[in-house]
């Protein structure tokens, strides 16, 4: 009777062996198909997804909304932080590109924070409300972007809040490049 309760007992911690190394192997796959996944999409789709831009001088960095399958009237919110690398004296502008046409039912509201980051946000500054649409036609290139930032020199990062919502009458879906452009010639 001894053994059998030895035997019973082995069993079973070799099963929680088995389930926990079944566990710890799905998350490990998981964690691994999803950084594969975020890295094979197009950078500005997979910037919005992380919810992070680099940008350093006289480059660019973009993260892509895409509105899909919203109820009229839905509204949702995403941050994005914008990390600068490089010298003093530069200027980042956030301006649109690569818009949907149909996008001008969707209602858009971009804030910056005050704070270095999403979880940290600080202050909030509205600078731009409009449409979706609107936005993308008129903030087309760095002289009409906004949301104008002064890093200072080395790294630093900054906040950028996005509310957006559907038309209340009909559904719609919007896409649009959020494009951020640093530039040391800014003389504004």
């Amino acid at each position: 009777m001894a053994g059998t309760q030895a035997d019973t007992s082995a069993g079973s911690a070799r099963l929680t062996l088995i389930g926990a190394a079944l566990v710890i192997g799905l998350l490990v796959t998981g964690g691994l198909v999803w950084q594969r996944h975020v890295a094979a999409m197009p950078a500005a789709v997979a910037a919005w997804q992380r919810g992070a831009v680099a940008v350093t001088p006289e480059e660019t960095g973009a993260a892509r909304l895409e509105v899909t399958g919203m109820t009229p009237g839905a509204a949702r919110e995403h941050c994005a932080t914008v990390h600068y690398t490089g010298g003093p004296g530069t200027v980042v502008r956030l301006y649109g590109a690569n818009h949907d046409p149909a996008d001008g039912r969707v209602r858009l509201t971009i804030t910056t924070g005050s704070g270095p980051s999403c979880s940290a946000f600080g202050e909030a500054v509205t600078v731009y409300h409009g449409t979706v649409a609107d936005f993308a036609t008129t903030r087309t290139a760095y002289g009409t972007g906004v949301g104008v930032w002064r890093p200072l020199a080395g790294e630093q990062s900054h906040p950028y809040g996005f509310s957006y919502a559907t038309d209340t009458a009909t559904p719609a879906d919007a896409r649009v490049d959020f494009v951020w452009e640093a530039r040391t010639d800014d003389v504004r």
